[in-house]
């Protein structure tokens, strides 16, 4: 039995700490684990992450003071590929341990621990039976008692205080005196929205077939691979994936599905529960806190064999784990932008390796990384997708150059007079159209035509945008938010004007030029309440909205049969930004949302917006030639030695002060070049910077950003390394290290 164990405690802390095991609680300590142990001043929750009978001889150590589970939260394979999270993405293995299990459970302050409960109990209290007591009753308790009376046994106290405005205490009241019993009963939660989809399994194409029965053969050989299936939009992968999914539950294993979206996940899921019923199991971030629980709980226990979910669903308990799927591996989404940074595609090939299952990335716009990767460097299988289900022909695009639409009107139009007339069409037609917008709000800035002066957040180098549906300007970073001014603030004239436009205004105008059309928005702002997503795709699939008018949210994996138009407005803003993936970014959004059109009987338009029709991105893109795209992209990349050519790290400076962010940036660029002399030379390894970062001030913070790119990633870790060790210190400052970063703002 061990006598000394490694915990990670759930802090930015870049270690795991060693401490003693008292012999009354030896035999529960084993890797996997949680154990409440003194740390600082007070106590935390933490995991084990090894075990040990040799004394690590690190000096005297402190005492587990307890053991919460009678078996381990994370199997052998878990804790192995948090310990590779921890070390890939530099960072702290606490925070790896506590991002990979339910909220609440790695616990930061000092837990109370009764009972050794394993896990917090899914108990509410609630009421269970109603008797006959005591007559005397005053007015508000008849009134409680008789609204409890409406509902069906047993009744959850917690939701029914709030909504009849009580009280726990006059509950108890009513218990006291005979007129009910409240007890704790387990509760469970379902997150399910939406009945599962009655389906009927599609007989496959011969490409589907052909792709379906290569995948089958490397299932066949339970052993690591990683497939990149490419698919052009509406090819059906959807359709391979539960035939996959399938065939993996029948050899006697398990199945995940990744999806980069909140908005793609009743859809999907609908679907997969009409398949594979109650052996389903969801996981995502709007999930509540007791209702992710349960779903993990009921993973962990082996009730259910299919996982659906978003990033942090790579981390789902599944035993015997025989196929992931990633579904849009293209989508940033997957990439974690706080601590813990780790990409969910790459982090489910590395589960993968380690539980000798198949990987299959599913995209009909690659990543440029794993395309290479598929056809160039032979790290990945390839498998192709090139036709529509049906032979159904891709949309037909129509280019509007803005430019000239701006020198015949002498102004900029929301829309065009071509995209009004496809608009116009397809209403007469009762058919439905989605028009794209990626850039949420009512207008983008608010200007002083006298002076030139924006409204600026106070807290971010960043212009506030309107918001019409609140009537307020709002940063869209920290969430400051002011009143819409009368006059400028710094010259004090009225001429105050409104910048650019958002989906507010595109739906607004839309409802001028369409006024017998129903018109819904799908952003983050309208989706803001819980179960508003649902109620919005539900409308527009029974055809209860005829347009409907959004951000990127609306270009991913959505098969809407009767949508035959699709709009996009100011396609070319992502070019704008200071990043080698604009271009990329460019190409899939635009593929990925023409994509929505046509999928149904009737063929499909999509009309482009753009001042840059000749940009090779949107060229591409209204052909869907991603062979093309990928050749010309390729070539850039090679040549300004960007992934997949090398391997990047970008760093963060940040403080209140600009000044002493600036010089501790200089040090820290001064260090890295003299890491970087021991570990490498300076033909593999580029340090750029430190200069502001694109964004330069955030949430009240000043940033600096350091870009290293390195040939040779084994010294990209071995000169990172140090430095991140000593800023978990506070020797370095706050410093962020994001590994294989995917934006650079």
């Amino acid at each position: 039995m061990p006598a000394f164990a490694e915990v990670a405690v759930p802090l930015p802390v870049f270690a795991t700490y060693s401490y003693r095991v008292p012999s009354e609680w030896r035999e529960g300590v084993r890797p996997g684990v949680r154990v409440q142990v003194p740390f600082g001043r007070g106590r935390v929750v933490g995991l084990v992450s090894a075990a040990s009978d040799q004394d690590p001889g690190v000096g005297e150590l402190k005492s587990v003071t307890a053991v919460l589970d009678p078996e381990p939260l994370l199997s052998p394979a878990l804790l192995a590929l948090a310990r590779w999270v921890s070390s890939y993405y530099l960072a702290p293995p606490g925070e790896v341990a506590r991002s990979m299990l339910p909220p609440g459970l790695l616990a930061r302050k000092t837990l109370q621990v009764e009972k050794q409960r394993s896990w917090p109990a899914r108990l509410r209290l609630a009421v269970v039976e109603y008797g006959s007591g005591e007559p005397t009753l005053t007015p508000r308790q008849q009134e409680v008692l008789d609204s409890l009376r409406d509902q069906g046994l047993p009744v959850p106290v917690a939701p029914f205080v709030q909504q009849a405005r009580t009280s726990v205490e006059l509950l108890q009241t009513l218990e006291r005196k005979g007129w009910l019993r409240l007890a704790e009963i387990e509760v469970e939660r379902s997150p399910w929205s939406e009945p599962a989809a009655s389906v009927t399994p599609h007989r496959l194409t011969a490409d589907q077939e052909s792709v379906l029965t290569g995948i089958m053969q490397l299932l066949g050989e339970e052993a690591f691979r990683t497939l990149l299936l490419h698919g052009v939009t509406g090819s059906g992968k959807t359709e391979i994936y539960l035939n996959a999914i399938r065939a993996t539950l029948e050899a006697g294993r398990s199945a995940l599905l990744l999806v980069p979206e909140i908005g793609l996940t009743p859809q999907v899921t609908r679907w997969f529960r009409g398949w594979f019923g109650d052996q389903v199991a969801i996981l995502h971030s709007v999930l509540s806190a007791g209702e992710r629980f349960d779903q993990w709980r009921r993973i962990r226990a082996g009730a259910c064999r299919v996982v659906v979910g978003t990033r942090s669903a790579v981390f789902a308990p599944l035993e015997r784990l025989g196929l992931i799927i990633v579904d849009e591996e293209h989508d940033e989404s997957y990439k974690q932008e706080e601590a813990p940074r780790y990409h969910a595609r790459d982090t489910a090939i590395v589960r993968a390796r380690l539980e000798d299952a198949l990987v299959v990335l599913g995209s009909a716009t690659p990543q440029l990384e794993s395309y290479y990767s598929a056809t160039e460097a032979g790290r990945f299988g390839h498998l192709e997708l090139a036709s529509r289900i049906l032979e159904r022909p891709l949309p037909t695009v129509h280019v509007v150059d803005m430019r000239r639409e701006f020198q015949r009107t002498g102004r900029e139009p929301v829309l065009s007079d071509l995209l009004k007339e496809f608009l116009s069409r397809t209403l007469e037609r009762g058919q439905q159209a989605l028009v794209l917008l990626n850039r949420r709000g009512y207008s983008r800035a608010v200007l002083c035509r006298s002076c030139g002066h924006t409204e600026s957040c106070e807290n971010c180098s960043i212009t506030l945008t309107h918001h019409l549906g609140t009537d307020r300007l709002l940063c869209h970073y920290c969430g400051y938010a002011r009143s819409i001014p009368e006059k400028c603030r710094r010259c004090e004239r009225e001429y105050v004007f409104f910048v650019g436009m958002g989906t507010e205004r595109v739906q607004e105008h839309l409802r001028v030029e369409c006024p017998e059309a129903a018109i819904d928005r799908l952003d983050r702002d309208s989706v803001s309440r819980k179960g508003s997503l649902r109620r919005i795709l539900r409308r527009f699939r029974r055809g209860e909205t005829d347009v409907l008018v959004g951000t990127q949210m609306i270009a991913k994996g959505h098969d809407f049969p009767r949508v035959t138009m699709v709009g996009v407005l100011s396609a070319d803003q992502g070019l704008h930004m200071a990043d080698f993936r604009s271009a990329e970014r460019t190409f899939q959004l635009l593929t990925q949302v023409a994509g929505r059109a046509g999928r149904g009987e009737s063929p499909g338009d999509v009309v482009i917006q753009t001042y840059y029709p000749d940009h090779y991105s949107l060229k591409y893109a209204c052909t869907q030639d991603y062979g093309s795209f990928y050749g010309r992209e390729i070539e850039f990349r090679k040549r300004f030695r960007y992934p997949p050519f090398t391997a990047l790290a970008n760093l963060v400076i940040s403080g209140p002060e600009r000044d002493e962010v600036a010089e501790r940036a200089a040090r820290l660029a001064e260090r890295l070049k003299e890491e970087r002399a021991r570990c490498s030379d300076l033909s593999k390894m580029r340090i750029l910077g430190p200069a502001p970062a694109p964004i330069e001030r955030l949430k009240r913070d000043y940033r600096y950003q350091i870009l290293v790119k390195s040939t040779d990633r084994p010294a990209l870790h071995a000169v990172l390394e140090p430095l991140v060790a000593s800023s978990h210190r506070g020797e370095a400052g706050r410093v962020q290290v994001d590994i294989d970063p995917v934006r650079l703002l």
